[in-house]
């Protein structure tokens, strides 16, 4: 297979992750198993919404068991085109804010729907900083209790939460905004390099550039050295089994 013959070619640069058709039941659960038994595989991607449907759906619930005894992180990237949302069809808003604006919602059902009380050892990585999400975590805390489902305060399960750094090509302003409101161990370095990185393409050999110029600005940040070298990559290797 492909994975194995790139796995055996650089065993200590790469690792893989498992893609889960969630709606194919019981033969996807079982190809998610071999995946990361058989195959090595250290993780799972699925997206924000699928087929409509949002994280919090039950039908997700025997994903949600099945990856919990694997003990295995749920990285989730934005939909390619989120439903759901009749304004932010045209002018390329599904992907320039839709995106975003999904990844919020998500994590806001994930808490609201209470997954992370039925699944309390689910470990899952948001992309793109949650969407934003840091910006309206007060509002999101001050109006938990209208959720009318939380057995604890929406910050604890938020706490709880991993957030990738990509999705906004670097954007330093982004990346103070998050800080505001998670907190740097639950940060995890990311890019979305080198699919346009700087907004270019990359065939113009900036990339590479930009990219390195974001991981130095991020060593910049007035915070304990500790954190840093988690958010650059020690959490990311915690959550891998690295």
């Amino acid at each position: 297979m492909i994975w194995q013959r790139f796995k055996k070619k650089y065993p200590r640069s790469f690792v893989g992750l498992a893609q889960a058709p969630l709606l194919d039941g019981k033969p996807a659960l079982d190809e998610l198993r071999r995946a990361i038994n058989d195959l090595g595989l250290r993780g799972v991607t699925i997206t924000s919404q699928v087929s409509g449907l949002s994280l919090d759906s039950p039908q997700f619930y025997d994903f949600y068991e099945t990856v919990c005894k694997l003990d295995v992180p749920v990285f989730v990237h934005p939909a390619l085109v989120p439903m759901g949302y009749e304004h932010l069809k045209d002018y390329d808003l599904p992907r320039v804010l839709g995106r975003e604006v999904d990844l919020t919602v998500a994590t806001t059902r994930l808490i609201a729907g209470g997954i992370f009380d039925r699944f309390p050892n689910l470990k899952v990585v948001m992309a793109h900083f949650g969407g934003g999400i840091a910006a309206v975590k007060d509002r999101l805390v001050g109006k938990g209790y209208r959720f009318g489902t939380l057995q604890k305060p929406f910050a604890e399960y938020f706490d709880g939460i991993y957030f990738d750094m990509a999705g906004f090509e670097g954007g330093l302003a982004a990346l103070q905004c998050a800080l505001q409101g998670i907190k740097p161990e639950r940060l995890i370095f990311a890019s979305d390099y080198p699919q346009d990185f700087t907004g270019v393409n990359t065939d113009t050999g900036k990339g590479m550039t930009e990219l390195r110029n974001y991981v130095d600005a991020i060593r910049k940040l007035p915070i304990e050295a500790d954190n840093l070298e988690r958010m650059l990559g020690g959490t990311a290797a915690e959550l891998l089994k690295l």
